[in-house]
């Protein structure tokens, strides 16, 4: 059967949705088959016609999050580090319920996950094609630093309950790539 018949659109969705349901309670190394096709309401069988492993339905749900963060940095610049933090902002927000449910267990997903191995590769081509004049390493040292600092808030801002405006932590990640610790202190005159 091909991807786009409605059947295995609708099953997928269940093995996924069960997978989330079963994270908001234990670590992804604990969860087991049997587990979400008892969730799922389906039987072994039919997992395995859609996936082969547990780990399987969480590569695919990573890979949608990191479709739509693509999408989201397409629609502003890629050059503009700005328009990189805010499309990574804008993901989180979209997806909130998925990224609080994978990372309430295991936060690792999220500070050291492919989404950090992306945002971290395009801030250091944006830094370069914004004429950064520092080599590889020093751009991905300073990519990482710029990353790590976003993903650490977005981790805290899921462990309060995601209570706090997104879009101000975006502006925060922002001001401080973009001046460093400098843009809160006041100007030497």
């Amino acid at each position: 059967m091909p991807k786009t018949d409605l059947r295995v659109v609708k099953t997928r969705s269940i093995i996924r949705n069960a997978l989330l349901e079963t994270l908001s309670e234990k670590h992804i190394s604990r969860v087991t088959v049997s587990e979400i096709c008892t969730i799922a309401k389906i039987n072994r069988k039919t997992f395995y016609r859609h996936y082969r492993t547990v780990i399987d339905v969480m590569e695919e749900l990573e890979n949608e999050l990191l479709g739509e963060f693509s999408k989201n940095l397409r629609s502003g610049s890629l050059l503009n580090i700005e328009a990189v933090i805010r499309g990574a902002s804008e993901t989180v927000k979209l997806h909130s319920d998925i990224f609080s449910r994978i990372l309430k267990h295991n936060a690792e997903n999220f500070t050291d996950g492919r989404l950090k191995m992306a945002l971290r590769r395009t801030i250091a081509a944006a830094l370069k094609n914004n004429g950064a004049k520092s080599g590889d390493r020093e751009l991905g040292a300073a990519a990482e630093f710029v990353v790590s600092g976003m993903l650490a808030l977005y981790a805290e801002w899921f462990a309060g309950g995601c209570r706090e405006d997104i879009d101000a932590l975006a502006d925060i990640s922002v001001k401080t790539a973009a001046g460093g610790l400098s843009a809160y202190l006041p100007e030497k005159k």
